[in-house]
């Protein structure tokens, strides 16, 4: 009877060993291999004029030792619309998951051009383990229709008469993407005067005549309305009829979209301005 308990012996010892060996890892199994950094998200400043994107993780230039992304290092294609993308310039800090890219375009936006960003190359961005982006990657962003927005002067010929009249030379605005304005204008004899304040622009039944609601804050306060109209040609043109409304000037009416330029009350087309657009 002792030998069928030395069989259960041997028996449990070959399962316990058996059992061991199964728990062991198998020294096959593929090694994980380690994940470059991504593009994480994308977006676009109120002018069209600043691109930000978020990566993964801190990002470096592929090829070389702690240098930042650059130019040379991103492709950007602009499809659609009628803006083109003339150049642009990638500002980044190495080791940082962000970069900034400033467009430079060339015409008016209007809003269905759609702005697509990839790594330019399969080892152009990597990580502080040098392991690269995927080539792949890619993220994209419309551009807006920015309307006004952006920096305008006006000299000579294109100021209006009552400018003319009243011996200015030069007018610069600045509409910014924040809501604010600035409005500098120059005499012949000197006198240089700022106005500031906040202001609205929106689209008017009138195809091509666009509404904008001025509040000014500095030096008084008083409210202009008026309209504008854009034109995308080799210089981008604005032509630019407003009004004070607020405290009311006597005879002095807003100009109408449906009666055009040129229906500023007693004034009519002497008011009506031309201003080209600066970067």
């Amino acid at each position: 009877m002792r030998i069928p308990l030395k069989v259960s012996l041997i028996t449990t010892g070959l399962l316990i060993i058996l059992s061991s060996c199964k728990d062991k890892p198998d020294d096959n199994d593929p090694v994980p291999l380690p994940t470059g950094p991504t593009m994480n998200g994308i977006s676009l400043s109120n002018d069209n004029e600043l691109v930000t994107i978020d990566f993964s993780e801190g990002v470096f230039k592929g090829g070389a030792l702690n240098l930042p992304v650059g130019n040379d290092d991103l492709n950007l294609t602009l499809n659609g619309g009628s803006a083109l993308l003339d150049s642009f310039r990638v500002s980044h800090t190495a080791g940082q998951n962000q970069a900034f890219i400033r467009l430079y375009l060339n015409g008016l936006a209007d809003g269905t051009e759609a702005l697509v960003v990839r790594p330019s190359g399969p080892l152009a961005i990597v990580n502080s383990a040098s392991v690269a982006m995927k080539e792949t990657e890619q993220l994209g962003i419309a551009l807006a229709d920015i309307g006004i927005i952006g920096g305008w002067v006006s000299v000579g010929e294109n100021l209006s008469p009552v400018y003319q009249q009243f011996g200015f030379d030069s007018v610069f605005m600045k509409y910014r993407g924040d809501g604010t304005y600035l409005f500098e204008s120059f005499t012949s004899g000197g006198i240089h005067n700022i106005l500031t304040g906040t202001y609205q622009q929106s689209l008017s039944p009138v195809q091509g005549i666009r509404v904008i609601t001025l509040s000014q804050t500095a030096p008084v306060t008083a409210t202009i309305m008026g309209i504008f109209s854009l034109f995308d040609e080799e210089k981008i043109r604005m032509v630019y009829e407003t009004v004070q409304t607020d405290p009311a000037v006597t005879g002095l009416t807003p100009p109408d979209p449906e009666a055009g330029f040129g229906s500023t009350g007693n004034l009519g087309s002497d008011n009506t301005q031309v201003f080209l657009k600066v970067n």
